[in-house]
């Protein structure tokens, strides 16, 4: 028999149509994240806290290579043993329940400079520092004077605050309290930098019973009594927009806190820019951008945050009625740029009594890149309250 067509003996394989490639639409490439405006708001952050972030817009990329090469590269710059200086102090205990870090120096009878009086200088940091800003000052005066130094709350070694405490006038009750239980019954120097100075400020206002009396000596560095509202540190931003965005952009790096974290303490070559930028007015060794920049790192994002409320809040000029009444120095740095020259220059004029000096070349960090400068100025407050101590 023939096979019937069609049987199984008389199909002829076909091959399979060739298989197409599956049309694809094209996905449009993903726009480019532009970092640029978070770098500029780390930027932005780090103007308000004297740097606390580690980022600054890109137009600086030129120069951060030129600093990381000068960071490695230059010699000579063995740095100071900054963070060595330590010593043994009460812990004070705030009636809100903040623990105030405090370390005391005291003199040494064999010190060339000591005098033998109970003269106690009292130092009073700025925002986002820690006491060990005052480094260059505190060892000028180890040994010649008893020496008081403490961490304001949430800063440095001190406990964290309620933020809405986190106010001048708080600060102010804080150093009362450090006077009273700490700084002993004798006569004192109060010397603050910045949020320290305003610290000063208010308590003249507080305690003006205190001013001529106990206390007989301030030293205002690099700070400001007010009208700070619409200030901006950042070139080309208005003060009123810098006022408005400051605030939400604060609580939105807050929300991703690791990621700030990480930024502001890798020290990275951007970071040091910034701080330097910022911070001086000169070009400091890279030991002095590095000290900043671990003291700024230290102080968690949260408190800068915390703490940026006070400043547009700030009014202290009645505080200089008071001031007028004790020995005063007065000092700024010509291009400081977190509180201008300006502020300065109105202080000056509420106390002509003072010995005032106006730096060149100083940002505000002066306390650091001209220390010899302020220390001087030191040495004749010192040495002018020293002469009416028995008046």
């Amino acid at each position: 028999m023939e096979p019937r067509p069609g049987s199984s003996r008389t199909r002829v394989a076909r091959r399979p149509a060739p298989r197409r490639p599956p049309v694809r639409t094209p996905i449009p490439p993903k726009r480019p994240v532009k970092a640029s405006r978070f770098t500029q708001g780390l930027g932005l952050i780090a103007g308000v806290a004297a740097l606390a972030a580690g980022g600054v817009a890109a137009g600086l990329e030129l120069e951060r290579r030129i600093v990381s090469k000068r960071i490695y590269r230059e010699a000579g710059d063995e740095g100071d043993e900054f963070f060595a200086l330590r010593s043994e102090g009460p812990a004070v205990l705030t009636p809100d329940g903040v623990v105030l870090h405090t370390e005391v120096d005291e003199p040494d009878v064999d010190h060339p400079r000591y005098v033998g009086d109970d003269l106690t200088l009292v130092f009073v940091h700025g925002y986002a520092l820690s006491l060990d800003c005052w480094h260059f000052q505190r060892r000028h005066y180890r040994g010649a004077i008893r020496q008081v130094l403490y961490d304001q709350r949430s800063h440095g070694r001190s406990g964290r605050s309620d933020p809405e405490r986190c106010r001048i006038p708080q600060l102010a009750e804080d150093l009362s309290q450090i006077l009273e239980e700490v700084a002993g019954s004798g006569p004192v120097i109060l010397v603050g930098h910045s949020m320290g100075s305003m610290t000063i400020m208010r308590l003249a206002q507080q305690h003006p019973e205190w001013f001529g009396d106990r206390v007989r000596g301030v030293a205002l560095f690099s700070t400001s009594a007010g009208d700070m509202a619409d200030y901006s540190p950042i070139k080309g931003l208005p003060g009123r927009t810098f006022s408005r965005i400051a605030p939400p952009l604060m609580a939105t790096l807050n929300r991703i806190p690791e990621l700030v974290e990480k930024s502001r303490k890798a020290g990275s070559d951007m970071s040091y820019v910034v701080t330097r930028r910022m911070s001086f007015g000169s070009d400091v060794p890279p030991s002095y951008v590095e000290f900043m920049s671990q003291m700024l790192g230290d102080t968690p994002l949260e408190v800068v945050a915390d703490f940026y409320p006070a400043f547009g809040q700030l009014d202290e000029f009645v505080a200089f009625g008071v001031l007028s009444q004790v020995e005063t120095a007065v000092v700024g740095g010509i291009d400081d740029v977190i509180t201008p020259i300006k502020y300065t220059d109105r202080i000056i004029e509420l106390l002509p009594g003072a010995e005032s000096l106006r730096l060149p070349d100083c940002g505000h960090m002066g306390i650091i890149e001209h220390h010899p400068q302020f220390n001087k100025v030191l040495d004749h407050l010192i040495e002018r309250v020293r002469r009416h101590l028995n008046d």
